[in-house]
């Protein structure tokens, strides 16, 4: 009768082992996938940075002068690269706050959120990408002590 529960013990710590293993690679996958999906991105941003022809799929970014192109282009990198190193655990909440802030500290930055702030929440599929743009929000009220409406609501005149 003890040789059984030895035995069903062992049986449950290695299934359990392995289960743990499973998930943490599961994890790992997960991670390598989100960090080589942002250098993919960065990559094609860069592309439009030495090729500024290629902006032009981006008619929402024809108005802009072209320095201010080149900055919108800039930014949507650096928020986008924090994006995923918050995401796989890289960068803290605080860390967010802090390079968040510094960006939200020029007027130039917080009017780039205001272009992009909507995009970006549509495009937060997930929780973790909620969470990151719940953050990029409350650091936006902090320096500036102003609250946006919520991306897709309409204000009343």
């Amino acid at each position: 009768m003890r040789s059984n529960r030895v035995m069903t013990a062992a049986l449950l710590t290695i299934a359990g082992t392995g289960l743990a293993h499973v998930v943490l690679s599961e994890r790992r996958h997960r991670d390598r996938t989100v960090l080589e999906s942002a250098r993919i991105h960065q990559r094609l941003l860069a592309t439009q940075v030495e090729r500024p022809g290629l902006r032009e799929i981006w008619g929402n970014l024809i108005p802009l002068d072209p320095r201010e192109r080149r900055l919108h282009v800039h930014r949507n990198a650096w928020v986008s690269a924090w994006e995923a190193l918050h995401r796989v655990g890289a960068m803290s909440d605080d860390g967010v706050h802090d390079a968040v802030g510094a960006l939200f500290a020029t007027p130039d930055g917080r009017e780039w959120w205001i272009r992009v702030r909507e995009s970006r929440a549509h495009a937060a599929s997930d929780s973790r990408g909620r969470r990151f743009h719940r953050l990029l929000e409350a650091a936006y009220q902090i320096e500036t002590g102003t609250v946006l409406p919520l991306p897709g609501s309409t204000t009343a005149g």
